[in-house]
């Protein structure tokens, strides 16, 4: 999903956003700590970002794509996943909030994708557009919560957007090192990338 029109470059329109939502600005992130509230899985020397945002139509038929895909990666590549959400539609801050008060009560990346997967499916068919309405439908699939204070993760997400110069959704940028990263953008782009990347690390 691409951004509507703005004065603004595309990318920086989104840097606002997050930053608008964070309520604060001039947050900085301690020096080592600049990803640390970002959800992020497995470990390893390559890193995969993936944006999103739950109301996109792309991003949801792509999220069906990526289960079996990114498990693979995190258990048989060495690649750390982490999932950056994207303030593009007016409710996706609610689901981004949702979605690291469920990260971060997961016990495992499981959990996590269970968590995403209900966030999608109910954002798919506006299945809970209010608070009272979302926290039913995730606690009614047992999805456990753990409210924090999510501003420096936003801050977190503005920083990865600024970065790779995000300008839509759905994007997933691999880092194969600080010099050498790739981004795919779209569902059918990401969906080869993701081979193309499964076999390039096949031969690392």
């Amino acid at each position: 999903m691409k951004l509507p029109n703005s004065k603004l470059p595309a990318f920086a329109f989104l840097v606002c956003l997050w930053v608008t939502l964070a309520g604060a600005a001039t947050a900085v992130a301690a020096p080592g700590e600049e990803n640390n509230l970002v959800p992020t899985y497995g470990s390893g020397r390559w890193h995969l970002f993936i944006f999103s945002d739950y109301f996109c139509e792309p991003c949801q038929n792509l999220e069906k794509e990526l289960d079996g895909r990114l498990e693979k990666l995190i258990a048989e590549r060495g690649v750390q996943v982490s999932f950056v959400d994207m303030p593009i539609y007016k409710i996706t801050p609610l689901y981004a909030r949702y979605f690291l008060y469920a990260a971060k009560a997961a016990k495992s990346y499981r959990e996590v994708l269970q968590a995403r997967k209900v966030l999608f499916d109910k954002a798919s068919r506006l299945g809970a557009i209010t608070e009272p309405q979302l926290v039913n439908a995730l606690q009614a699939e047992h999805i456990p919560l753990a409210p924090f204070d999510i501003q420096p993760a936003l801050m977190q997400y503005n920083g990865l957007v600024k970065k790779y110069q995000v300008r839509g959704t759905p994007t997933l940028v691999f880092v194969y090192s600080p010099q050498d990263f790739r981004k795919y953008i779209g569902g059918k782009e990401i969906v080869r990338g993701l081979t193309e990347i499964d076999q390039a690390l096949k031969r690392r």
